[in-house]
């Protein structure tokens, strides 16, 4: 079992008067491409691209800049939900929650718009996500619509959420969980299929669901899964084909809320649970199925720890999942169907009731990160507009023993949170 070193951690300067919103990477160029704004004092966009590692520029570069004021009544300030940046053909991709679809030109041609709004959609749009392969856009929209776009922003396919979307599930209650349906008597442990559950999930709300919605592709781009509140009474994963066929949904978990990403991989969906004394990352397979899970190591001494938002980002080659509390980042990686905390660090000082951090993983290189902190919905209140966005390097290292006689032992040493673990020859553990 590996360790994750921090090798490299730098703030970049970021937009002194805009809060941070999104990034994405620049591959080319190996840089981070950072949005902020807009705020209700500042309803701008910027767009900057920050300095690259190791070099002496004190100031990110400003690639473009725009009014947006927000379209729908019912918000107050319009929200950047995606960005995305094409390197063939050096343009960002912004989809806005009052939706908008926002092309960027970085070197505009002669006779070409720098900026141009390429589609929209008039309910508004709830989430937004790239597939891996750059050939598809997946939106959802405030009327409880899915829209399938294709690279050129035309529509391929849409499809509503339906109450009916949930009879596709295979997964059958026979009552075992209910008092009434339970032997109690001597034996009754003995007896119970143990197959089946002690205790049937409903899909009851967590009381922390801010009922957002979350876009997440399968790294080969073959299916998109999206949680979202059914009803306004159960969270409820659809997966779809990139044709737009509804694949399967998944049962019902109590206390699920909106953070989901699909492991590149693709043999797991990562979601988060939360009860009333424990949060828990749960995961499930593409038909829907519960496939195992682990509790969140958060400090019961801390007021805000059970009850602040939390997101969840696979980095590339499936190896570390990156949890993000507000100002707070851990990884986690998995092995021998354990999960070990790795790397625990505050980067932001941060209220409970902020956002979490947003994490975007390079594409390409699978241990660096970039990270931002937004700002909440209270107006620019919280004083974290000017936050820098913070870079991360980490490398997987072996931490061995002496390899000199005689103390050459063969023992390595594992990291899992606060604990650290030795494993010597023949697999023998020792605290």
């Amino acid at each position: 079992m590996r360790n994750l070193r921090c090798i490299h951690h730098s703030a970049a300067p970021g937009s002194p008067t805009l809060p941070f919103a999104a990034a994405a990477w620049d591959t080319i160029s190996n840089t981070s491409i950072c949005a902020f704004g807009p705020s209700l004092a500042q309803p701008v966009i910027e767009l900057r691209r920050l300095p690259t590692k190791g070099s002496n520029q004190l100031e990110s570069e400003i690639l473009a800049s725009w009014d947006a004021l927000s379209p729908l009544p019912e918000l107050a300030q319009d929200k950047i939900l995606s960005l995305y940046y094409f390197g063939h053909n050096d343009t960002s991709c912004l989809v806005l929650a009052g939706g908008d679809i926002v092309v960027v030109r970085h070197q505009a041609r002669s006779g070409e718009e720098k900026i141009s709004i390429v589609g929209s959609v008039d309910a508004g749009i709830t989430a937004a996500c790239w597939s891996l392969d750059e050939e598809l856009l997946v939106i959802t929209t405030r009327a409880d619509t899915v829209i399938f776009m294709t690279a050129e922003f035309d529509i391929a396919s849409s499809v509503s959420f339906t109450p009916e979307d949930v009879k596709l599930s295979k997964h059958v209650s026979v009552g075992w969980g209910k008092s009434e349906t339970q032997f109690k008597g001597r034996g009754a442990r003995a007896l119970r299929d143990p197959t089946m559950p002690e205790k049937v999930d409903e899909g009851s709300l967590s009381p922390c669901d801010t009922g957002q919605v979350t876009i997440s592709w399968r790294g080969d781009g073959a299916y998109v899964a999206v949680n979202s509140v059914e009803g306004g009474a159960r969270r409820m994963i659809r997966v779809y084909s990139r044709e737009g066929v509804l694949d399967s949904v998944t049962e019902p978990v109590d206390g699920l809320e909106g953070s989901l990403s699909w492991r590149p991989s693709g043999n797991l969906l990562a979601g988060v649970q939360r009860l009333n004394d424990e949060v828990n990352v749960v995961f499930f397979e593409r038909n829907g199925l519960r496939h195992g899970q682990f509790t969140l190591r958060l400090a019961k001494d801390d007021p805000g720890a059970l009850v602040s938002s939390i997101d969840l980002k696979w980095n590339i080659d499936s190896t570390t999942l990156a949890v993000s509390f507000p100002g707070r980042l851990q990884l986690w990686t998995m092995g021998n169907y354990h999960y070990y905390l790795k790397q625990d660090i505050h980067i932001f000082e941060a209220r409970p009731k902020d956002p979490a951090l947003s994490v975007m993983w390079h594409p390409e290189e699978p241990l660096r990160v970039t990270v931002g902190q937004a700002e909440p919905d209270d107006g620019g209140a919280s004083g974290i507009a000017a936050s820098n966005v913070h870079a991360l390097e980490f490398i997987s290292t072996l931490s061995l023993g002496s390899k000199s006689t005689p103390v050459d032992f063969g023992t390595t040493t594992v990291i899992d949170g606060c604990r650290l673990t030795f494993l010597w020859p023949h697999s023998i553990l020792r605290n």
